[in-house]
């Protein structure tokens, strides 16, 4: 069979070559991932494609007439179903799933499929009247002469094509700018096919006779689809997945663009900020409550709607990112009122209970402190007979532990007030100052303190606290005549460890962990039991964390472990 060399068969095969690539790749996809309209419209316009222009490559460099004529119908297969298959394509990556039935199938290749079949019987020349081979620059083409059938399947094709066209459009700009990507690399791919289409049907200058260079501009929509599906993975993950989303989700979202520019948005987002005009094209900081603040932070914003009376939002937003780098954020937008309110309304309750614990406390100390002071006066000046003083002893007793409970209460609320704010604290000055003062309210105890190194760390001045309250419980729970604490200071890169040993009884391994429990008190101890859970409650407020050790050669040794600042 002879041959003949024209460099218009280069772009012809590279298209052949491209769309059969993309077809197997197709076809694997679909094994390996399933079936899907997407996928299997675009399969079809693929192989369609690499038929047309598989036999234009044969049409174009054979010489022999009958070659080039069966080469002629053969191609037409290809190039006459494209199109209905580029629409169907169109239909599913657009997601109009009421299109995408058997019986859209069979309409649309109904007139491909008669004219096939006319183009290779050709009854009453309906298909085409005539053919000769014809020579030009030293090239032989086929020249035909198109019959009646022909030219209503051209028609067809560019009605078919046009209605895609239109498809894909709306769809861009429904979507915006940021999923538009992959519907534009599929509409610019056919313009120049297109506008080539149109000049050699109307036999327009200077595409007018000659070489049919429709299947050569197929180069240009092969190799921006093999980069929508390679690249931005056109059969992975499809724009219209987003928008199906977004438009039935009960939250909004909004898109930005690189400078931060509203480029798309659903309704809901327009709904929950109020918004009576459309969002895009405005600077994010003037439609997006608290955007500024948004902007420095990584974690959800909840934020109040100035356009809707109490209601709130929480706004999140995201980086979107390319491999060549970032292209905008999303803002999600989530309608939180009710719990908001909640929220709200549990502060104020809190508020109203926080102030009315501060009065109980304040009348309840008060008031103790009266009746201390009178029980004390009343044994001073010897008003109670000697067998009524054991009694009057234990009110006295049950008098104090009430006020101390009520300072422990205000303490344990200053603990868990999240507002209560931490600052540098020196951890030696802090010993110092306590062991000072608990000699003073205990003299039969020795309180020894080693050099204490700096150590600071951040706290603030419930650390008191945990330190009155073990040496303290190290002398109340002592059994011996004369109570002796030892109190040191070690630090290392990350930590300071305060230790306070004593002489006393100790406490059994069981209980060791149970000592900071609350209720928790030693055998026949007059305290109230909340001590060393407020010590435990305030070390973990400082990251830091208690335990209790055996001393050596008796006794219980407190390690209290604080975070450096």
């Amino acid at each position: 069979m002879e041959w003949q060399y024209t460099v218009y068969a280069y772009p012809t095969i590279f298209a052949a070559i491209a769309s059969a690539i993309i077809f197997v790749y197709t076809l694997d996809f679909m094994r390996q991932r399933g079936q899907s309209p997407v996928a299997l419209s675009f399969a079809a316009l693929a192989v369609t494609t690499t038929i047309w222009t598989g036999t234009s490559v044969i049409k174009l460099l054979a010489v022999d007439a009958g070659v080039k004529l069966l080469a002629y119908k053969v191609l037409h297969i290809g190039g006459t179903f494209a199109p209905p298959a580029f629409l169907l394509f169109a239909l599913a990556y657009t997601d109009r799933k009421q299109y995408l039935n058997r019986k859209t199938v069979v309409a649309l290749f109904v007139v491909p499929s008669v004219f096939v079949l006319v183009l290779f019987t050709n009854p009453m020349e309906l298909a085409y009247t005539g053919w000769e081979l014809t020579t030009a620059n030293g090239i032989t083409t086929l020249s035909v002469e198109d019959g009646p059938v022909s030219t209503l399947s051209f028609i067809y094709v560019f009605v078919a094509l046009f209605t895609a066209f239109g498809v894909i459009g709306h769809h861009v700009i429904r979507l915006g700018k940021p999923f538009s990507l992959q519907a534009a690399l599929l509409l610019v791919g056919l313009v120049l096919p297109t506008v080539v289409a149109v000049f050699e049907f109307t036999d327009t200058p200077p595409l007018a006779g000659g070489v049919n260079l429709v299947p050569a501009s197929l180069a240009i929509p092969t190799t921006l689809y093999a980069i929508a599906v390679f690249r931005y993975k056109l059969l992975d993950i499809l724009p219209i997945a987003y928008a199906a989303a977004g438009e039935h989700s009960t939250d909004g979202f909004i898109v930005l663009d690189s400078s931060e520019t509203v480029v798309h948005t659903n309704d809901t987002a327009a709904e929950l900020l109020g918004a009576r005009r459309s969002l895009r094209g405005n600077a994010a900081a003037n439609v997006i409550p608290a955007y500024d603040q948004l902007k420095r932070s990584d974690e959800p914003l909840d934020c109040q709607v100035q356009q809707v009376p109490n209601r709130y939002v929480e706004l999140t937003r995201i980086p979107l990112e390319q491999s060549y780098g970032r292209v905008g954020w999303v803002v999600t937008v989530r309608d939180v009122t009710p719990r908001k309110q909640y929220e709200l309304s549990l502060e104020s309750r809190n508020d109203e209970l926080e102030m009315l614990n501060r009065i109980v406390r304040h009348d309840i100390r008060n008031d103790m402190q009266i009746v201390t002071a009178y029980i004390e006066l009343a044994m001073e000046d010897g008003l109670v007979e000697p067998d009524g003083r054991p009694y009057l002893q234990t009110a006295l007793t049950r008098a104090q532990n009430t006020v101390e409970l009520t300072n422990a209460l205000g303490q344990l609320t200053k603990v868990t007030n999240e507002d209560e704010r931490l600052y540098s604290v020196d951890v030696g000055t802090v010993v110092s100052k306590v062991a000072d003062s608990v000699r003073e309210s205990h003299p039969e105890a020795t309180i020894t303190v080693a050099s204490l190194p700096a150590a600071t760390i951040l706290g603030n001045d419930l650390l008191e606290s945990v330190f009155v309250n073990i040496i303290e419980n190290a002398i109340v729970h002592n059994d011996t005549d004369a109570p002796d604490v030892d109190v040191g200071l070690s630090v290392t890169e990350d930590a300071a460890t305060v230790r306070i040993a004593d002489n006393g009884p100790g406490i059994p391994d069981d209980k060791k962990k149970e000592v900071f429990g609350k209720g928790e008190k030693g055998l026949e101890s007059p305290g109230t039991g909340v001590g060393l859970y407020l010590v435990d409650a305030i070390v973990t407020t400082y990251g830091g964390k208690v335990w209790v050790e055996d001393n050596d050669p008796r006794g219980a040794r407190f390690m209290i472990e604080l975070p450096l600042a």
